[in-house]
């Protein structure tokens, strides 16, 4: 079972602004986020865009993996129950992606960087915007280059991975 959660872009980023130096408080009370979607609790309310982007980013590796993350992705892939042309196709898919979603993550890196040392933040919306054209460009991949036998698999295995998600709304 693959786990997601939504601080997977935030994880990535290097900046969103200065991060707070306070404790966390002495007594918390075990309450969800106000605006926290459970997938397995209401999977409808999870965006399919939304889904397929932690999809994505959970299944995909970087750059030149190492033997065990290639085994890892293969697992994770061969889970969809895809047949194994589709399965070369995907992974394929992944990897362009996946350098895609790294380049923006670096391009934006390097810009808050910057706008840090300027005592300036940087606005993290463009590079929300420039993910989620990414990820769309990715699904029309999926669907142009996978059999469509494939392509229907794969969402329909997308969106029943949604009951294994938990998202923030905006």
């Amino acid at each position: 079972m693959i786990r997601y959660v939504t601080g997977a872009v935030g994880a990535l980023i290097f900046a969103f602004g200065a991060w707070a130096q306070t404790s966390p408080p002495q007594h918390q009370h075990n309450v969800a986020a106000p605006n926290l979607i459970d997938g397995a609790v209401r999977p409808d309310l999870i965006p399919d865009s939304v889904a397929y982007r932690l999809y994505l980013v959970t299944v995909s590796t970087g750059r030149n993996p190492t033997e065990s993350a290639q085994k890892d992705q293969r697992a994770k892939v061969a889970k969809t129950g895809l047949d194994d042309t589709d399965q070369h196709v995907l992974t394929d898919i992944l990897s362009d992606f996946r350098t895609k979603y790294d380049d923006l993550v670096s391009e934006y890196n390097s810009a808050a960087r910057a706008a840090l040392a300027r005592n300036e933040s940087q606005d993290i919306r463009g590079l929300l915007k420039e993910i989620d054209k990414l990820v769309q460009s990715t699904r029309d991949a999926i669907d142009s280059r996978l059999s469509p036998r494939g392509s229907a698999k794969l969402h329909s295995f997308v969106m029943a991975e949604k009951k294994n998600m938990k998202v923030t709304e905006d």
